[in-house]
């Protein structure tokens, strides 16, 4: 084994069991608690991304167990190659994070891949002749994969197109966040959601109340009890204009204006 490969092995294995303690004593994986407090939309891809791993200890340390794993297996030439393969795709998932959502350690990240390329290379024939298998089907049989493939892939787009945009989506043009400018009582805030057809979330003091929603071609507006199902008529009004709305409860009393949230 030459000296590069080597000094290659134990690079990685020393900063992915570093890596991998980190997380078990709680250097990685942690949130401040002014970070925790902000509403979601506030929080940057880093804290969200820590906050999300943090979240369960199992699978913390499930990575953390992979991380130092690895790094042992490398630490040996004859397990070597099996310590490369193992960490790869945790490498490979780090350098994507470090990359979409600032985790801030990508010259790290990059290093150890280059490392774990550095010990695969030897074996690179090996590999490729032990996960490629013999061309066996005859030209119609591979015609024949090819169209169901084919059509798979078509099915799968239809049916997640279809999904997303029809069962998932129904834009009306009061989808967004809207506040309470005028009416008594403890409302707060009404979310007419764009990524749930129908669902209309009404915040209120102690929390959030799911209601079912609809907008006709004349702007009139009515929200019944239950999402999807609807059952008793709540709240009946209008779209005032395109920044506000008005409702009255049960199609009486002072109206409930709502004036929407401009998104930064």
């Amino acid at each position: 084994m030459s000296t590069g490969v080597r000094v290659a092995r134990w690079l990685v294995a020393v900063l992915m069991i570093t890596y991998g303690f980190a997380k078990l004593t709680g250097s990685q994986f942690t949130v401040i608690d002014s970070e925790a407090s902000k509403p979601m939309g506030e929080v940057s891809g880093f804290w969200l991304t820590w906050y999300y791993f943090g979240s369960s200890t199992v699978y913390g340390t499930v990575i953390a167990l992979v991380e130092i794993g690895g790094g042992l297996l490398l630490a040996w030439p004859r397990t070597s190659l099996v310590g490369a393969l193992v960490l790869l795709p945790v490498v490979g998932n780090i350098i994507l994070m470090d990359i979409l959502f600032g985790i801030g350690a990508l010259p790290a990240s990059v290093t150890v891949l280059i490392c774990l390329l550095i010990v695969v290379r030897p074996h690179a024939r090996r590999l490729v002749e032990a996960v490629m298998l013999d061309s066996g089907p005859s030209r119609r049989a591979e015609a024949v994969r090819g169209v169901a493939v084919a059509a798979v892939l078509a099915g799968a787009w239809r049916f997640t197109y279809w999904m997303a945009n029809h069962n998932n989506r129904n834009p009306t043009p009061i989808d967004g966040i809207w506040t309470v400018e005028a009416g008594e009582g403890p409302l707060q805030r009404v979310f007419f959601e764009y990524n749930r057809a129908g669902m209309a979330a009404f915040r209120f003091e102690d929390g959030d109340v799911v209601h079912h929603f609809e907008v006709d071609t004349g702007g009139r507006v009515r929200v019944w009890e239950v999402w999807k199902e609807k059952g008793p008529l709540i709240y009946e009004g209008e779209i005032v204009d395109s920044g506000r709305i008005e409702l009255r409860t049960s199609g009486d009393g002072s109206p409930i204006v709502l004036a929407r949230k401009q998104v930064n």
